[in-house]
């Protein structure tokens, strides 16, 4: 009953900030549009490549540990 509470909560929160918005554009007189393809691509890839280093960085450090402490 208490998460379910909290999730209407939020769902209630999220309207909220769209009709802000929707009024925020409206008075700057600016059209609401949705994110072009191409930019969610280059957004996307960009996650995909920070977290592709992240991880590399981590298996890397986890290759050099292992072979530190192997000799113990």
């Amino acid at each position: 009953m208490k998460d379910e509470r909290k999730f209407k909560e939020v769902i209630h929160g999220i309207k909220g900030a769209e009709k802000d918005k929707d009024r925020f554009c409206k008075a700057a007189r600016i059209e609401r549009e949705p994110m072009s393809d191409k930019r969610l691509v280059t957004l996307l890839n960009y996650a995909v490549g920070t977290l592709a280093m992240v991880m590399g960085f981590a298996a890397l450090y986890m290759v050099i540990y292992f072979m530190g402490t192997s000799g113990r």
